[in-house]
C-alpha cells in the first residue's frame, strides 16, 4: 500500500489535474456548458449583424448601380465604334497600315533596294497607298511595287 501512497502523493506534488473522478470531473462539465452558451449566444448576435450588413450592402449596390449604369457605355457600343473606325477608309490607307502590309510581304526584303523605294512610294500619298492595298494578293502587290518604283527583287 505504500506504492499507492506514493502514487497519490507523486500526483498532487507535480500539480497534474489528471482524475478519474472527482471535482475536476464537475469543473470541466460546468466550463464546457458556458462556453456552449457564449458560443451560441454570440454566433446570433454575428448572423444577425451580417443580415443587417448584407442588406445594406445590397442596396447601397443597387443604387450605385443606378447612378453609374447610364453613364459607362456598354461593351457592345464600344465594340461597334471600334468597328466603325476599322471600316473607315481613311483609316485602312494610313502609312502604319501599309508599312504593316509591306513588311508581312515575304518575298520583299528589308532594307533592299525595292523595301526602301517601295516605302517612299506608300509614304507618298494615299492613292498610292489605296493602289497597294487594291491587289488582294501578296505577289501582285509585289508586282506593282516593282512596276511603281522600278526596282526589282534580286537587285
Amino acid at each position: 500500500m505504500d506504492i499507492s501512497e506514493e502514487e497519490v502523493d507523486t500526483d498532487s506534488a507535480t500539480g497534474s489535474k489528471e482524475s478519474s473522478v472527482g471535482e475536476n470531473s464537475l469543473d470541466s462539465i460546468q466550463s464546457e456548458e458556458h462556453d456552449d452558451d457564449s458560443a451560441s449566444g454570440s454566433s446570433d448576435g454575428e448572423m444577425i449583424l451580417d443580415l443587417l450588413l448584407d442588406d445594406m450592402s445590397d442596396d447601397l449596390t443597387d443604387q450605385l448601380d443606378d447612378i453609374i449604369a447610364p453613364r459607362i457605355p456598354s461593351l457592345r457600343a464600344l465594340q461597334t465604334s471600334n468597328n466603325q473606325l476599322l471600316e473607315r477608309s481613311d483609316y485602312k490607307y494610313t502609312v502604319f497600315h501599309a508599312m504593316t502590309a509591306l513588311n508581312n510581304l515575304t518575298g520583299v526584303r528589308m532594307w533592299s533596294p525595292l523595301y526602301l523605294a517601295s516605302m517612299r512610294h506608300i509614304q507618298a500619298d494615299v492613292t498610292h497607298r489605296e493602289a497597294f492595298f487594291a491587289f488582294p494578293d501578296p505577289e501582285d502587290k509585289i508586282c506593282f511595287l516593282e512596276y511603281r518604283t522600278g526596282k526589282k527583287r534580286d537587285e
